[in-house]
């Protein structure tokens, strides 16, 4: 079966537009990886819309990962300053609460928000790259 241009350019450009920042089907495979080698019945402009698209998706994609690393870190200075206060007030009982405290630090620096913007990033970057390798080496020909 023969895909069609349209096709490979909307399922690129509804990737690059989706408000989760996901490049990743259900199924776990990144979407451009799919639609790579059907690169070549695209046009100039078609391109260069992806590319864009790509190139703001990405750009969102840092920002993303910054707004969930910062919630780690403020997550962090506030167990921090609980723990703090734990000891000097607590007694035994501010003890057990700064344990409590510091396994719950443990488990944010895991996030999962974390993991799944470093992901989107790296999925981005990929296809924008892809992208771009693409554009330049039609150019040459």
């Amino acid at each position: 079966m023969v895909e069609r241009d349209e096709d490979t350019y909307s399922a690129l450009r509804e990737m690059a537009e989706d408000i989760h920042l996901v490049s990743r089907n259900h199924n776990d495979e990144l979407i451009g990886i799919d639609y790579y080698n059907r690169l070549s019945v695209l046009s100039e402009e078609e391109l260069e819309l992806l590319l864009s698209l790509w190139q703001r998706k990405t750009i969102t994609c840092r920002k993303e990962k910054l707004a969930s690393q910062w919630m780690i870190i403020q997550v962090i200075a506030f167990i921090s300053f609980a723990t703090y206060l734990a000891w000097q007030f607590g007694g035994l009982v501010g003890v057990l609460s700064s344990i409590i405290g510091v396994v719950a630090l443990i488990a944010m620096i895991e996030d999962k928000r974390v993991k799944t913007a470093r992901r989107n990033l790296v999925d981005a970057i990929r296809v924008y790259q892809h992208l771009c390798q693409h554009l330049q080496n039609r150019s040459q020909q």
